[in-house]
């Protein structure tokens, strides 16, 4: 070999050592790693957790799901999660219960433009705005006037209209609150102004309930449930087989309820030892079988908050992408047809916007009203369907529109979201959390520990 020849290779050499010590390569992305990092680095995240659920979709398909930590937490003694376990999954309730009641509209059996009094056993109005009717449109996009007050459920032997009119129960003047559950302000009448409200789906469950006959936890297994075959179920008490064992519990480190304690012990909120079939009613500890006789005489239609229709959906990350699968194969589940696409079209379209001049909605879902860190969180919003724009919370530098909902309850935070243009999206469920999310290191209109998670999620959808 000549000097030149040689001199050429080494100096190609060079060039290559040089460039690789200049730029090494990335390291792949190991997305186990980074749920790791969650669970053995707790100073370094906003809260420390019990649990995480996690399953990516990509092109339709889901290609990542990993569990960590525990189900269950018993003295020294912790039960592996695992992606199968179901979980209270908040207000992703709310979502799950839209795409239900929305065949009740493909069917003609309701009119979203029409007056709700239609379809439930009494006349719905605002005190405040008489002549204007509510109708499932917006009562399903949170513009229907409707307050959650002090609280938006009932016992068994309740009667809901007395949220909104003062009857002869006895505790009638109790639940209507003098009133409370009506929007009072002059431009906050039905359609004009957006406040996310739970109550609003006990109005959603009392129209699911009188049209079809059908109590709402009953109605949502037979069209969404069972065809996709999930065990998933707004009746806790479905989920009874081997103790419960598929089931797993919220929690809060504390003393209990909405008292935080960093350092104190993991206290559970929900499905713990005891566990309740509905609202009210009786406590079955885990190895018992519940009496599924209790109801045989519930009134259809009389109290449809019975089973949480805002919130009490018992549900793995796993089913739920299950279920945003469907989603983004327009409505289908093989050769199923769910959910129809003009359906999920209509869930999906924008029904209500913020608009800083007429100043239309209160942006910071349950927040207080003015709390700075929450203000911007929900500027659009479809029917059921939160819709958020990544570029305006300065994660992504061009718009990149995501659809779904959020789920915050005793301890859960969960995030469904999905982009129906590209097929991709995740859900993620936090079964616990180890001190109050509401605290100021956020950086875009979410709890801090929310946005960590969702910073995850789009790691996963970006690069797998």
């Amino acid at each position: 070999m000549n000097f030149t020849a040689l001199l050429g290779i080494t100096i190609c050499s060079f060039f290559i050592i040089s460039c690789s010590q200049v730029n090494p390569p990335s390291p792949p992305f190991d997305l186990n790693q980074e749920m790791d990092f969650l669970f053995q680095h707790k100073d370094n995240i906003p809260t420390e957790t019990t649990g995480l659920q996690l399953v990516i979709i990509k092109n339709g398909n889901i290609i990542y799901e990993n569990a960590k930590g525990s189900a269950r937490i018993t003295g020294k003694n912790k039960t592996p999660l695992t992606n199968e376990h179901k979980v209270r999954v908040a207000s992703i309730s709310k979502f799950v219960l839209t795409m239900a009641f929305m065949t009740l509209v493909e069917e003609e059996k309701v009119d979203l433009d029409a007056d709700i009094s239609n379809y439930i056993n009494f006349e719905l109005r605002n005190p405040h705005f008489p002549n204007r009717i509510i109708t499932p449109r917006q009562v399903l996009s949170h513009t229907s006037s409707i307050r959650d007050a002090s609280y938006y459920y009932m016992g068994p032997n309740e009667d809901f209209q007395d949220f909104f009119i003062i009857g002869t129960n006895p505790r009638s003047a109790e639940h209507f609150e003098q009133g409370k559950h009506y929007a009072s302000a002059p431009d906050h009448g039905p359609e004009d102004y957006f406040t996310y409200s739970n109550l609003n789906f006990g109005i959603i469950s009392a129209i699911v309930e009188n049209v079809s006959g059908q109590r709402m936890d009953q109605f949502v297994k037979e069209k969404i449930f069972t065809p996709l075959n999930l065990q998933s179920s707004f009746n806790v008490c479905d989920l009874y087989e081997n103790s419960f064992s598929k089931l797993a519990t919220i929690y809060r480190k504390g003393n209990g309820g909405e008292t935080w304690n960093p350092e104190g012990p993991w206290i559970g909120q929900v499905d713990d030892n005891s566990i309740s079939c509905f609202y009210e009613g009786e406590k079955y500890q885990r190895g018992q079988t519940p009496d599924f006789t209790a109801l045989n005489n519930y009134r259809i239609g009389k109290n449809p908050t019975l089973f949480s229709p805002q919130g009490g959906l018992r549900a793995s990350a796993k089913d739920l992408a299950v279920i945003m699968k469907v989603l983004l194969n327009d409505g289908k589940y093989g050769s199923k047809q769910i959910i129809s696409k003009s359906s999920i079209d209509q869930m999906m379209s924008v029904t209500w916007q913020y608009d800083d001049l007429k100043n239309n909605g209160h942006t910071g879902g349950e927040a207080l009203l003015g709390d700075p860190k929450a203000a911007g969180m929900m500027t659009r919003y479809g029917l059921s369907t939160h819709i958020i724009n990544l570029k305006d919370w300065g994660l992504s530098e061009h718009s990149r529109i995501l659809f779904g909902h959020l789920g915050s309850a005793y301890g859960l935070q969960g995030q469904f979201w999905f982009d129906p243009i590209t097929k991709d999206g995740f859900v993620a469920l936090i079964t616990g959390l180890g001190d109050d999310p509401d605290i100021p290191d956020n950086t875009i209109p979410l709890f801090a520990i929310e946005e960590t998670v969702l910073r995850l999620g789009l790691k996963g959808m970006d690069n797998y």
